[in-house]
């Protein structure tokens, strides 16, 4: 059956599968011989319904890699293992939202995209236990730009650092993702605003020890605005980080696994 997960502890096992791909499905399909054939799964009547949660699936998966791929090394390290598919649930959650026939439904960040709020990349971290601080957020004078306002915060108080932790970073990341829409003709779900979808604009704030003295408040502007009125059917993901470091032998040593990062707003 497509889709079954199975170790081969023999390669002669090879014989008795077939390996092929699907259109718009990033996976390596494998199946025993004796099931589906490709051509069975791709345009059989029996598999509408298989092809249907795939093609939206593809889209949802599409959605998560443009996000994960966004993220500079320093923040993509704080992710969990599996975050991908928990991004792939997320996105196509949305999708599900818009309601209509599966494989068809749009995904509508537009309407929907504040379901995102809250997504923690690291579930062994949650950031708002990690990092309690209330941050404010506000939009800019222009679509594209968002204020972010630190208020002040002890980090030795305020933060739950890990015991060997003994330096912090913060990090905030927004990202412009666009509507998706399944496009009859191409038989495909595509992006309603390609020149615009995935601008980004990151800040990285300098390494600070963790120490009992407050931080002074910080705010800043993210932007991926260019001087043009950016299209509807678009929305900005602003997310925020906190990245842990051990300080030993003259050198900065990443403490992924207790680091946190959590989409906190969607404007």
């Amino acid at each position: 059956m497509a889709g079954t997960s199975k170790r081969i502890d023999n390669y002669q096992d090879l014989d008795n599968l077939r390996v092929y791909k699907i259109k718009g499905v990033d996976k390596t399909i494998i199946a025993r011989k004796g099931g589906p054939t490709s051509e069975e799964v791709k345009n059989g009547e029996n598999y509408e319904d298989l092809r249907k949660n795939q093609q939206e699936f593809a889209a949802a998966s599409n959605l998560a890699k443009t996000l994960r791929h966004s993220l500079p090394q320093k923040m993509a390290k704080i992710c969990e293992p599996y975050v991908s598919g928990k991004l792939t649930a997320q996105f196509r959650n949305l999708a599900q939202l818009s309601g209509g026939d599966t494989g068809k439904r749009p995904i509508l960040l537009s309407e929907n995209g504040q379901s995102l709020e809250g997504f923690d990349f690291n579930s062994n971290a949650p950031f708002k236990q990690t990092f309690p601080t209330n941050v404010m957020v506000m939009s800019g004078s222009n679509y594209g730009q968002l204020i972010l306002h630190i208020p002040s915060f002890t980090p030795k108080d305020d933060l739950s650092a890990p015991p060997s932790a003994t330096h912090y970073q913060l990090f905030s990341h927004l990202l412009l993702l666009s509507d998706f829409t399944y496009k009859q003709e191409s038989r495909e779900y595509n992006p309603c605003s390609p020149e615009v979808h995935a601008r980004k604009s990151t800040k990285e704030n300098p390494i600070h020890p963790i120490i009992n003295y407050p931080e002074e408040s910080t705010t800043q502007q993210l932007s991926v605005y260019d001087g043009e009125e950016l299209p509807p059917g678009t929305r900005l993901l602003l997310i925020l980080g906190v990245k842990f470091y051990r300080y030993d032998n003259l050198k900065y040593i990443d403490l992924p696994s207790d680091s946190s990062m959590q989409i906190i707003k969607v404007i």
